[in-house]
């Protein structure tokens, strides 16, 4: 059970990195054709995502920009963002994090901050720059095979909610 444990830590913990990433972008990408005039400000972007399989999650921007947009996961390093009309390409570094796991339930909380920075952006938001912080909050329901919990199986559910704030520049 132990060594089950150790496992679906780590690999809950490259998730979570993962989905740092595909919320980040967010920030600046969402900003509304009206407001891509030269703006500056923070910038605070709220991504939930309720799914167990890769793919998009839902953001919300406010501040600066009041938008809606995806955000989608990418490698540990860097995301890339698409918007109707560009794109937004971002790197982020992991701060502290804790994880903690249920046997009983084969329930992991994992609670991550860190840093961001958006490297560039295409179309509507060419030249856009900015960086800020994040908190990510996980919940994993892991699988189990022969009654014990299984990092081999996908998650039976995961919810996941990132928060980030910075400043941006358009």
């Amino acid at each position: 059970m132990r060594k089950h444990h150790k496992v679906l830590l780590a690999a809950m913990a490259a998730v979570a990195a993962t989905g740092t990433i595909s919320a980040v972008g967010v920030t600046a990408a969402s900003a509304s054709p009206a407001s891509l005039q030269a703006a500056s400000g923070t910038e605070y972007v709220q991504i939930m995502s309720a799914s167990t399989a890769p793919g998009p999650a839902s953001a919300i921007a406010r501040g600066v920009f009041d938008a809606a947009g995806q955000a989608r996961l990418g490698d540990a390093r860097v995301g890339t963002i698409t918007f109707p009309g560009g794109t937004i390409v971002l790197s982020h570094h992991a701060g502290h994090g804790s994880a903690q796991f249920d046997p009983k339930g084969c329930l992991s909380v994992i609670s991550q901050s860190g840093t961001y920075q958006i490297v560039r952006g295409t179309g509507r938001y060419a030249g856009i720059s900015g960086h800020g912080t994040y908190q990510l909050s996980l919940e994993i329901v892991a699988a189990r095979a022969h009654g014990a919990c299984s990092s081999a199986k996908p998650p039976v559910a995961q919810q996941e909610l990132l928060r980030l704030s910075g400043p941006v520049r358009m």
